[in-house]
């Protein structure tokens, strides 16, 4: 809505390109939460500290899956723009490369949501995102005319990262102070091993070197 008028047409082509893969990815994390929710609302009902295990247990399993692709991506993010949409539409590398930097925090914000759902937090659910739309709009109308497409990707890796504090401080409010390096630390360092194994092997079949860095991931895992 704001880049089309302010950048054209162009900018606005190249990131809706490399934003076509961050709207299929964040497919996993909205069915995995909708198919959990009814155990974490009957979780909260009985109180005590079952939902905060098991929200700690759902966000190490979401986290191992967006870990890796987003340390993968990064580096791979030029080659799949060519691969599936030609040289025409190389800019769009660049943005994608930032844009999937939104992963992990989209997947941790979309499990987060429906765990303040489930401990009836939904007006600070909306206070959160009406700050988050503001920053949103604020960060675009000064990022953009700057950095055209690439402001507008680096703008929505933000917003979710300030979308993630004030749900984390309901999380930690309503329901228990979650141990966020214990959870996260096992697969950012085996997705930034996998990551230089993928750097290395980066000249060689793009299949290859992605089904290569699969198998380090999972073995470092």
């Amino acid at each position: 809505m704001l880049l089309k008028p302010l950048q054209g047409d162009l900018a606005n082509g190249w990131y809706t390109t490399a934003y076509k893969f961050i709207d299929g990815l964040v497919i996993i994390p909205s069915l995995f939460t909708l198919a959990i929710f009814p155990v974490l609302a009957r979780y909260a009902e009985r109180g005590g500290d079952a939902l905060l295990r098991a929200y700690t247990m759902s966000l190490r399993a979401l986290l191992m899956v967006a870990m890796p692709l987003t340390i993968g991506i990064t580096l791979l993010a030029e080659r799949i723009i060519l691969l599936f949409f030609g040289e025409e539409y190389a800019p769009a590398g660049t943005a994608l490369l930032i844009l999937i930097w939104f992963l992990p925090f989209s997947f941790i914000n979309s499990l987060t949501q429906y765990v303040l759902i489930a401990v009836n937090q939904q007006r600070f659910l909306t206070f959160a995102f009406v700050l988050g739309a503001a920053f949103n709009i604020a960060a675009n109308l000064v990022l953009i005319p700057l950095y055209s497409y690439l402001g507008a990707a680096v703008t929505t890796v933000l917003s979710e990262v300030v979308l993630l504090t004030p749900f984390l401080y309901g999380v930690w409010k309503h329901v228990g102070k979650v141990p966020l390096w214990e959870v996260a630390w096992r697969p950012v360092l085996a997705s930034l091993a996998m990551g230089v194994v993928v750097w290395w092997l980066q000249p060689i079949n793009l299949v290859a070197v992605v089904a290569l860095g699969a198998v380090v991931y999972g073995a470092l895992l």
